[in-house]
């Protein structure tokens, strides 16, 4: 037994040396069961003690428990003798509680009975790889749990991985797509926005983002949005793959659709909105740089649509309002933009006409849809009925670049201006006569402005006379306003344009101003004398004008019935509730009210019935053929014997000649004006007529007599009875 134990330590040593010179850092020999025999300097920070602490004691004790059994199944096979290269995979415990994680082999001497190991430490390795395999498991569960769909595309853009959720965004069994192209999915209105982006994007891993509709396996779309990095070759830069994720952004995108078509289109009719006409009129003006064509403007207006909310509502404007919308936008071409304007306006703007004469066919059609009888709904069960609507477009042609859409619409707001004016229900074009008539306008709006602002506004006074006795009773005034050329403008000139510019309360302003005062003056001369002024719309239906009225005649010392206001027959059908109510106010406040061109309107009959008036004053158009047999005649006569009726002072207005004066006269008429009457005149040259006409009707002077001879009084004077007078 010795000598055999004699002939292991010779083999021991002999190998020894060249052992440690060929082995590795972490070297060892044992016996057959695993005691140490031998350990290299290096498993001293391993097991943590001097290999000369551990001769004699098993390896196996360093083990951890759960490798023991493994580490004794590896000695077992060596004393078999297999040659175990393939290494045993173990964690062993230092000492000092560190652990290690080594790789062994072993090749057994079965005569000297030893086994010569290999070890390595491995432990880095194995970090490395429990941490790599707990990223992909934490990775698997977010991929597998994830509500976004995580994937990777392949260079050919095939799907090569899709991961479950894949089965809730994309609408498929993430099986049905691996192998299939992406671009097979997107909505082709989608898929050249999808290339622009991946052949623009950076050969970097920057993340790359878009939005498309992806088909899902029911045939809709729903909107993805998706964000990849892209994985390149190292050395040659080639595309290997796309990884990212999609995330179903269907109901975000559609608020988001909604929330801008809200911003961009009108909330009732759902037509583009002013910001959006400007940008599509100013795209296809800019087109006429390129091409030949023309652009046309409409501006459509329904007719008289006021009655429409009045008399049936609110809720019926509306339906009328869609379904004429819907009209318009039926009877124009796909290119052609229909925008509700505001109120019962529409603008079409027309792109790429061949010429104005297409504008003109154009504009048929949409006066021709809007006569349809329009069904709606009357808010009675099972009931509907028919409503006859008309609409008046007027519409200006642009033929070359450089014009305005605001300039556009100015021109076509004339025309439509004319269309109303010539009947409704027609369209009517701008032409040089409009552009005259614009450019007219312009310069009688700066005088009136000029005219304001300098206190340059002059009123006259045309007299109006009792023809029973020829006496001046009242005064009807106007403006008086001369241009930069020195020429006066005619009132029917500068009204309308001073309305459609809001000037025309300043106007009725600075006239109140000098007319009051000048009826003080006037009234100082002749008691009974009054006054009357034209009024606007705007101005009557101010709540507060009878109390500025009221205010300005008491502190001249004036009647309230002093003064009289007149309003045109027009004026009250148009003005409605204000102007009405205006009137009352008046009337409460005692001035006196009346018609001016009473017979030219619609609802001559409507006001004598609901307003409480003082006075008529006829057109002058019954007056102009007075005297012949005809229909003007009759119903001047007919009119006069109504004012009687009625109780009310009926002015002829217009009466110019000596042949109309005496008609008027024999059929009765009180009081007229005109030039046969006297002409509009300074309130100096009418201070004068009224002089002269109380001197005229003054008793003659007397000269002092003897006392006792008798006195005598004339209506209005008062003479002293304490003398006589002769007559001279």
């Amino acid at each position: 037994m010795g000598s055999d134990r004699n002939a292991a330590d010779h083999h021991f040593f002999a190998a020894e040396s060249q052992f440690q010179r060929l082995s590795g850092e972490l070297t060892s020999v044992t016996d057959l069961d695993g005691s140490v025999r031998w350990l290299s300097p290096g498993w001293r920070t391993v097991l943590g003690l001097a290999p000369e602490e551990v001769l004699g004691r098993s390896i196996v004790e360093f083990v951890v428990p759960e490798h023991v059994e493994a580490a004794r199944d590896f000695l077992a096979r060596a004393r078999g003798g297999q040659d175990l290269t393939d290494g045993l995979e173990c964690q062993v415990r230092a000492s000092t509680g560190r652990l290690s994680w080594l790789l062994s082999s072993l090749a057994p001497d079965l005569d000297a009975g030893l086994l010569y190991g290999v070890t390595r430490d491995i432990t880095d390795r194995k970090l490395a790889e429990v941490a790599l395999a707990d990223s992909e498991a934490r990775y698997r569960l977010v991929a597998e749990n994830s509500s976004d769909a995580l994937t990777a595309v392949d260079r050919e853009g095939r799907f090569d991985y899709i991961s479950s959720s894949g089965r809730a965004v994309f609408g498929w069994e993430p099986a049905q797509l691996l192998g299939r192209q992406v671009l097979d999915f997107v909505h082709p209105d989608d898929v050249a926005g999808v290339l622009t982006t991946m052949r623009s994007a950076p050969h970097d891993r920057s993340v790359l983002t878009l939005s498309a509709r992806f088909r899902r396996a029911d045939g809709t779309y729903r909107w993805l949005e998706s964000n990849g990095r892209q994985v390149r070759d190292l050395d040659t830069g080639r595309l290997i793959a796309v990884i990212g994720s999609s995330r179903d952004v269907d109901a975000r995108r559609n608020a988001q659709d909604s929330l801008l078509r809200a911003a961009r289109s009108d909330p009732l009719t759902g037509t583009p909105n002013r910001t959006i006409l400007t940008e599509r009129a100013a795209e296809a003006l800019c087109r006429l740089e390129e091409r030949s064509g023309s652009v046309a403007v409409l501006l459509l207006d329904l007719d008289r649509f006021k009655t429409v909310n009045d008399s049936l509502g609110h809720h019926i404007g509306d339906e009328v309002l869609v379904a004429t919308a819907q009209r318009l936008a039926g009877a124009c071409r796909p290119g052609d933009t229909v925008s509700r304007y505001g109120g019962d306006e529409f603008v079409v703007v027309a792109d790429g006409l061949r010429s104005a004469e297409d504008a003109h066919e154009l504009a048929s059609r949409l006066v021709a849809v809007v006569r349809e009888p329009f069904l709606v709904d009357g808010r009675i069960p099972g009931e509907g009925r028919a409503l006859l609507l008309t609409a008046s477009i007027g519409f200006s042609v642009a033929e070359s670049a450089g014009r305005e859409l605001d300039d556009l619409l100015r021109e076509a707001d004339l025309a439509l201006y004319r269309a109303k004016g010539d009947g409704r229900d027609r369209y009517e074009a701008f032409d040089e006569t409009l552009r005259a008539r614009a450019l007219h306008r312009l310069e009688v709006r700066r005088t009136v402005r000029r005219a304001v602002d300098r206190h340059a506004l002059t009123v006259l006074y045309q007299p109006v006379r009792r023809l029973a006795d020829h006496r001046i009773v009242a005064a009807e005034t106007s403006l008086h306003i001369v241009g930069a050329t020195g020429r006066a403008l005619t009132a029917m000139e500068f009204l309308d344009v001073a309305e459609d510019a809001d000037l025309i309360r300043e106007l009725d302003r600075r006239m109140i101003q000098t007319v009051i005062p000048d009826l003080a003056a006037f009234r100082r001369v002749d008691p009974d004398i009054q006054v009357g002024v034209n009024l606007g719309v705007r101005t009557v239906g101010d709540p507060a004008l009878s109390g500025v009225l009221s205010a300005d005649l008491e502190a001249c010392g004036l009647p309230a019935s002093a003064l009289l206001v007149e309003l045109t027959e027009r004026a009250l059908v148009r003005g409605s509730a204000p102007i009405l109510a205006g009137v009352h106010h008046l009337r409460s406040a005692g001035i006196k009210v009346g018609i001016d061109e009473f017979g030219t309107g619609s609802g001559s009959l409507s006001a004598l019935h609901t307003l409480p008036l003082d006075f008529l004053k006829i057109d002058r158009s019954f007056v102009t053929d007075v005297g012949s047999p005809g229909r003007r005649t009759a119903i001047l006569r007919a009119v006069l014997g109504l004012g009687r009726e009625l109780e009310l002072n009926v002015v002829a207005d217009g009466v110019d000649t000596a042949e109309q004066l005496a008609a008027v006269t024999r059929y009765g008429c009180g009081t007229a004006q005109g030039a046969a009457i006297g002409s509009p005149m300074s309130a100096e040259r009418f201070g004068d007529a009224l002089e002269s006409q109380a001197r005229s009707q003054r008793p003659p002077r007397l000269r002092s007599v003897p006392t006792g001879s008798p006195s005598w009084t004339r209506a209005g004077d008062v003479f002293s009875s304490s003398g006589a007078h002769a007559l001279d």
